[in-house]
């Protein structure tokens, strides 16, 4: 665990307490940059540009607590993301027209492992994964991924559920090929 002195020096530029911070939370950011970017050497590439975001900003912003800071770092590594994201064009977004609710089976997620539901959640369409990322995982309100993807909050509504749509179906297909329909 990160010790408050050491974001202390953070603040001052210290090139050790850099190499503490970038040793402990290092690959933390990158599996967050490889969430919404699935390419290995681009989410690298994230995490080293966000680095030197927190580095830089490091002296100017006022920390509560280590929480605070972690959250902080984590907002750089999402917006530095969602920033590539919008310049390679990769949504492939529903029209708000379409953004109605879907009843999701939520007793289908009981029968599988947390490390299938992340291979699930992992090969998504890019669009439905990066909204399901920020709703679900980091927590974000549709108003606030329409914000930072600058799309309507229809369409941050829709994207989620059908994604949510989407990995219920596959879901209940991995269920029946591991013979758990019974559980469903």
């Amino acid at each position: 665990m990160i010790a408050t002195a050491t974001i202390e020096s953070l603040r001052k530029k210290d090139a050790v307490a850099q190499k503490k911070i970038f040793e402990q939370y290092g690959s933390f950011l990158y599996r967050i940059a490889y969430r919404y970017v699935r390419d290995r050497m681009t989410a690298e590439d994230l995490v080293v540009d966000s680095f030197l975001k927190i580095f830089d900003g490091a002296p100017t912003f006022r920390f509560e607590s280590l929480r605070s800071f972690e959250a902080w770092m984590k907002k750089i590594v999402v917006n530095e993301s969602l920033m590539l994201l919008r310049k390679q064009a990769n949504f492939h977004l529903m029209p708000e027209s379409e953004a109605i609710e879907i009843p999701v089976d939520e007793t289908a997620l009981d029968a599988i492992s947390s490390d299938e539901i992340y291979q699930l959640i992992a090969n998504l369409p890019d669009g439905y994964r990066t909204i399901f990322n920020l709703f679900a995982i980091e927590g974000y309100s549709h108003k606030e991924i329409a914000e930072k993807l600058n799309i309507n909050e229809g369409t941050s509504k829709s994207q989620l559920n059908h994604a949510r749509k989407l990995l219920q179906k596959k879901i209940l297909l991995m269920n029946k090929n591991h013979g758990r329909e019974e559980i469903l």
